[in-house]
């Protein structure tokens, strides 16, 4: 399959969002500093491997760190050399912004095949945009590298099945980015890639589709790579740290959850925050293209439907759910949505004109909530948070204006509607844009209190006695104070800490001083203190 004679210029497309979006993210990424509760702690876990010469394992506060295995970490490492050996919030969150690219870039191309130069610009520019995608992309978690390892899974399966041409390379492809996937994130990859083999062989009656992507050589390449560091890891962290990687986090995290706990639901309501504005018209996308017999001549489009309800459906039986867990399957989603758009518009007046108007029509919607967004923002901000009244007008002025773009495209375009969702996501772009050159810097201190921090670096430069007391550890304190610290997890443990360490001082929030009641505690007293996020926190110690 070798595509439309405008694959080229659909490819072009492709690679101009995919830099645009990850500039975007990057560009983000540059305004603040590591923000709790996750980014701190990966900075921390891959300088502590950096500062010990050991890339086996990640450690936390000198303590083997068994959450994640070693891959993500081992890409933000590789990103160091750029920042002096050391991590730096814009360097390190380079392999979160080149995740989100790999999925715009992908969408676009595999809308461009068939679809041509609109869809292509549709589907990038609708994945580039979605909350979520960006969000995540200039975010230090896993989420965005993860989730651009399965997307890709997914697209070389598709490969494999209707690209006989290069059927080979895709299958090399797919057995590569399992095991890359699997020591990003653990075997979650295996069995989405699995559920959506085993829904296509149920769909052709046949175990072919299995078959074609090779189990056993895959299988064969991803014991090569992934077993030899689980056993090696396993033996360097011993027993503890081996069930807690191979089994807590996987299949406890799962089917038992001690975190992020939702109901079955919860997926139907985050769709409509993670994706918006998106996400009605790619709900009517399927309908579309149904009618159209769109997903009978174009295998990529029944391809994305199949992943999108597989991924949907699946993680919707895990206990522990978060709205970044479908990142994945969005870029399919934005590929449904750009050929349904593209289709009713191809389809003229007879039959279609439902479908352009729908389309039409939530594009003034949203255009519409942006203008009413950019009218109200000033005052809300003013009046819920003062200290930042000037923000307000940071993130109304592109809103307002691109709201009215959005409305004059529509007045020009009076048939068509690609051009007003496209002016729709160069609003939300732009308001992205906004938002992390004016909002970020702007909240950064409060959100990470590192003046606070800095102010006790003195304190503790020479080794003197500081304990964190919490659970979950946060590493920012020891991230800026470039050292390590006791970490007591009970009122018990922290007094004997304090019994051994008569000089010691504790850092804890108010939510965790609120509680004490053992006596030895409740005598401490507040040397220092700063607002931090929605609390307090402080540095205390005896009279």
């Amino acid at each position: 399959m070798t595509g439309t004679p405008g694959a080229a210029t659909s490819r072009r497309v492709a690679w101009l969002l995919a830099l645009a979006a990850g500039a975007l993210c990057f560009l983000a990424g540059t305004q603040r500093d590591f923000w709790a509760p996750d980014e701190p702690d990966f900075a921390q876990q891959t300088r502590e491997m950096i500062e010990r010469r050991d890339l086996l394992i990640p450690y936390q506060n000198g303590v083997p760190y068994s959450e994640k295995p070693p891959l993500f970490y081992w890409a933000m490492a590789l990103t160091t050399p750029l920042s002096g050996f050391d991590v730096h919030p814009a360097t390190t969150r380079l392999p979160s912004a080149l995740g989100a690219a790999a999925m715009v870039f992908g969408a676009a191309w595999l809308a461009g095949r068939r679809g041509g130069r609109t869809e292509a610009l549709l589907a990038g520019a609708v994945t580039a945009t979605a909350p979520v995608v960006w969000w995540q992309g200039q975010f230090l978690q896993i989420d965005a590298f993860f989730s651009a390892l399965v997307f890709w899974g997914f697209v070389a399966e598709w490969g494999v099945w209707n690209d006989p041409e290069h059927a080979g390379r895709w299958r090399w492809a797919l057995h590569l980015l399992i095991p890359a996937a699997i020591l990003a994130k653990g075997p979650l990859a295996v069995v989405l890639l699995g559920l959506v083999a085993v829904v296509e062989c149920v769909r052709v009656r046949s175990t072919r589709p299995l078959l074609d992507l090779g189990p056993v050589r895959g299988a064969a390449v991803a014991v090569l790579l992934v077993v030899p560091w689980y056993v090696a890891a396993s033996l360097h962290g011993g027993r503890e740290y081996a069930y807690d990687l191979i089994v807590n986090q996987n299949w406890n995290r799962f089917w038992h959850a001690f975190d992020h706990i939702q109901p079955w639901w919860f997926y139907v309501e985050s769709v409509f925050v993670d994706f918006e504005p998106w996400t009605l018209p790619a709900l009517a996308a399927p309908f579309v293209l149904l009618r159209g017999g769109l997903f009978r001549e174009r295998t990529e489009l029944r391809h994305a439907a199949t992943v999108f309800a597989v991924c949907f459906l699946f993680l919707s039986t895990s206990q522990s759910k978060q709205g970044k867990y479908l990142l994945a399957a969005y870029p399919f989603a934005a590929l449904l949505l750009a050929a349904a758009v593209a289709a009713a518009e191809r389809g003229g007046r007879d039959g279609w004109a439902a479908a352009v108007t729908f389309f039409r029509g939530w594009a003034l919607f949203a255009a519409l909530l942006f203008v009413g967004a950019a009218v109200a923002l000033p005052a809300v901000v003013a009046r819920r948070f003062p200290e930042y009244a000037p923000l307000g007008w940071a993130v109304a002025v592109p809103l307002g204006l691109g709201g009215a773009g959005v409305a004059a495209v529509l007045a020009a375009r009076r048939r068509e509607a690609a051009p007003a969702l496209l002016a729709l996501a160069a609003v939300l772009a732009a308001g992205e844009a906004s938002a992390a050159i004016s909002i970020f810097p702007a909240i950064d201190e409060r959100k990470t209190g590192r003046s606070f921090f800095t102010r006790l670096a003195p304190r503790f430069a020479h080794g003197e006695p500081l304990a964190y007391y919490g659970d979950p550890y946060r590493c920012y304190p020891i991230l800026v104070l470039r050292r390590k610290t006791a970490h007591p997890r009970t009122e018990a443990e922290l007094a004997a800490w304090l019994a051994r360490e008569p000089g010691g001082q504790v850092l804890v929030t108010e939510e965790h001083r609120s509680r004490w009641t053992d006596p030895a505690l409740t005598t401490l007293v507040v040397k220092e203190r700063a607002l931090i996020g929605s609390g307090e926190v402080f540095l205390m110690g005896r009279p």
